[in-house]
């Protein structure tokens, strides 16, 4: 990321998406997309944080980030929504999940959080930080003993421990 990142807020609710812009342009460039179709026409390599809606009318969210990860576009995808996380959140290629309402204190360390890891390179810490936050948010809104049944979280949970492993491993032998 560069000293300034730049967010792209897209939420096709104007006034949470000015709402985030607001917050978070004290300290950050910010670029605003009312839907989909206006976020896939803002999406560049100058892009370093997507703020991303998952339930669009035109596109949804999901569709956004498929597009933007095909187009290879590196940046960091955060889905703030009101969309309560399923087991499917697993599948998708984003950094973090929140559920709305959100605050601003939320936000904001979500991304000082992401900046801070960037800083350290992408040695696999990046993945690391998905997946954690993808098993951290679904224990947020379901049960342990419910999840540990389903083959989504299972693998979720072997994907963290064999990361985590290999990241230990890697730093041990430096």
């Amino acid at each position: 990321m560069s000293a300034q990142p730049t967010i792209l807020v897209v939420d096709d609710e104007r006034e949470l998406a000015d709402l985030y812009a607001m917050w978070v342009g004290e300290d950050y460039e910010v670029i605003t997309a009312y839907d989909g179709r206006a976020a896939l026409g803002q999406v560049s390599d100058a892009i370093d944080v997507v703020l991303l809606d998952r339930h669009m009318p035109d596109i949804t969210g999901d569709r956004v980030l498929e597009e933007i990860r095909a187009a290879g576009h590196d940046c960091w995808v955060i889905m703030v929504t009101a969309v309560d996380p399923g087991l499917d959140i697993v599948e998708l290629d984003i950094d973090d999940y929140v559920t709305k309402p959100v605050t601003r204190t939320q936000l904001t360390r979500i991304i000082e959080n992401l900046r801070v890891q960037s800083r350290y390179g992408d040695d696999g810490r990046r993945e690391l930080r998905s997946l954690s936050n993808k098993m951290e948010t679904l224990e947020d809104e379901h049960s342990v003993e419910e999840l540990a049944d389903t083959e989504a979280y299972q693998d979720l949970e072997s994907d963290l421990k064999e990361l985590s492993g290999s990241l230990v491993e890697d730093l041990d032998g430096e």
